[in-house]
């Protein structure tokens, strides 16, 4: 299917699910007042709330904080490896300065390292062709972490993990409760696939998660951005990884900011609700 027209959000909706404009709902059955009227507005509201950034859901203390590295393996990374993803080596350099900063300030950092073997495929050998010829096989060199964010001793890296999702089978979960973390950071390779999956199982585990949107890379725009709206509007607070460093180093005042706005704005909005 050829990729569509994103920039209207109502005529991108009746495009994705074929639909005319005289089937939306009208105000007299679809309304929340003081919000949106009808399903015209409610598209459009529903849109832009996906580019509000929720910094007052939770505040980042860098005590309770993890790194999680995700998938920046050779394979993934590399130029010279089949699966490489060019966006992902590109932010080698942001990621090596998050790293460096969380080694420095004592934040732990974990790698994880999707690997696959005959035994352990499900059905990757049939949706990734590169896979089925040897790509991240385990044990293999491609299999491992890049080398330029090799791990040091002292760093934890999941090596058993045979699916997107880097708590799925793995002891992930273990580690950072052992650790008594609270917040993960994620960053890595693919943004939909992995580092979403990753993303999202934190968040049902109840930790707070921090998803780094220049540090964390896919092989198309569109993808890249959808799970970036998704993480903001219901899962994580996006943040850029300067950003990340400097709450981590300095506190989270951006935190303090939204939450005493957010309360400045419940407290206008309970003064003009009619009585």
């Amino acid at each position: 299917m050829a990729s569509r027209d994103f920039t209207d959000p109502v005529e991108r909706f009746l495009g994705v699910y074929g639909r005319r404009k005289d089937e939306l709902l009208g105000p007299e059955v679809l309304s929340a007042p003081g919000v949106f009227e009808g399903e015209r507005r409610f598209l459009e509201f529903a849109d832009r709330d996906y580019d509000v950034d929720r910094h007052w859901a939770f505040r980042i203390e860098r005590e309770r904080c993890a790194l999680i590295v995700v998938d920046l393996q050779e394979d993934f990374v590399n130029p010279k490896h089949p699966m490489c993803v060019p966006e992902a080596y590109r932010q080698i350099p942001r990621v090596k300065r998050l790293i460096e900063a969380c080694r420095a300030l004592a934040v732990p950092v974990i790698y994880s390292a999707h690997n696959i073997a005959s035994d352990c495929c499900a059905d990757f050998y049939e949706f990734w062709d590169p896979i089925a010829a040897g790509a991240i096989k385990e044990g293999t060199a491609g299999a491992d972490i890049y080398h330029e964010i090799y791990p040091r001793p002292g760093d934890r890296v999941i090596r058993v993990k045979h699916a997107y999702d880097s708590f799925a089978g793995t002891d992930l979960d273990y580690v950072l409760r052992d650790r008594d973390v609270k917040t993960v950071i994620v960053c890595g390779t693919l943004t939909n696939f992995c580092c979403e999956s990753t993303a999202r199982t934190a968040y049902f585990l109840n930790y707070h998660v921090v998803f780094g949107s220049d540090v964390n890379a896919t092989d198309n725009a569109l993808a890249h951005e959808a799970t970036i709206r998704t993480m903001r509007r219901g899962f994580a607070r996006v943040l850029d990884h300067q950003t990340i460093i400097d709450i981590l180093s300095n506190g989270d005042r951006m935190h303090d900011e939204a939450r005493r706005e957010r309360e400045r704005r419940k407290a206008g909005a309970a003064v003009s609700a009619p009585r």
